[in-house]
């Protein structure tokens, strides 16, 4: 799949990978900064922003689709940053291609299985409730961004809201979805889990300089992962970031960025 992308600076090639929901615009700010000394490549995933829509949304297919960039782009080593979602992902690109990434940036997410999380499990409920919401809001009722969000701050977070409205975009007096939410709801509990191949027994070692970086108030990277990480990722480092949450990057930039921008400088 042809994947949307940005691209901004020069240097060494860094992809970075969005989360759910998410698109290439949540990471313009962090990329501006690390364009001074990399060449920065931020894709929509597939039924993502800009991006194609498509039925199937696995880890193999996403992780392929940034193969295809890549050598589309005619990129050799890279590094590459995933959050979230993109985390998994980037994990996926790393064990199928090791030889060519400098490094791996896992930010805030296990590349386990969490074992309690099942599809009745209440962040599955949490996320199935959301996307009921947004597909249940008839847009043609709506002219302007403004009236959506007043509709939707009746039924989810504020900051859940803000987020959602990047997702719209406008088309003549209409708005529509970038998202491809039905797929999204289909694939949910497996988006949120997926990672059933990565375990210390069935795995072989993946030897790409990695670091694995969480926020201190967030659940999505336990530290109970963190030895069994290091049995895959043997040249694995974690860092944790005290008082953010699972939006590491927006809620604390400059300590986000001091992190990364060692880690990398280290595997140049």
């Amino acid at each position: 799949m042809e994947l949307y992308y940005r691209r901004t600076g020069q240097g060494e090639p860094l992809v970075i990978l969005h989360g759910l929901y998410g698109s290439s615009d949540n990471w313009l700010t962090m990329a501006k900064r690390l364009s001074a000394e990399y060449d920065v490549i931020i894709p929509d995933l597939r039924n993502h922003g800009r991006s194609q829509h498509h039925p199937l949304h696995n880890y193999p297919q996403m992780s392929g689709d940034i193969l295809e960039l890549t050598d589309r782009l005619h990129i050799g080593k890279y590094h590459i940053m995933g959050h979230s979602m993109g985390g998994k992902i980037a994990v996926h690109v790393a064990a199928r291609t090791p030889e060519r990434l400098s490094s791996l940036t896992v930010v805030d997410i296990s590349p386990m299985n969490y074992p309690s999380l099942t599809e009745n499990s209440p962040v599955v409920t949490e996320h199935l409730n959301l996307i009921h919401t947004l597909l249940e809001t008839d847009l043609t009722r709506f002219s302007t961004r403004a009236s959506i969000e007043q509709y939707w701050l009746q039924r989810i977070p504020a900051a859940t809201c803000r987020f959602m409205l990047k997702n719209l975009q406008q088309k003549g007096k209409w708005f529509t979805w970038r998202l491809n939410l039905q797929v999204i709801a289909r694939h949910l509990p497996y988006i949120l889990n997926g990672m059933d191949e990565f375990t210390p027994d069935r795995h072989p070692l993946i030897r790409v300089p990695s670091l694995f970086i969480k926020g201190e108030r967030s659940d999505y990277l336990p530290d109970a992962c963190f030895s069994l990480i290091r049995k895959i990722f043997p040249n694995s480092k974690f860092a944790v970031l005290s008082g953010a949450g699972h939006w590491l990057h927006v809620e604390q930039p400059e300590r986000f960025y001091e992190k990364i921008s060692a880690f990398l400088k280290k595997n140049h």
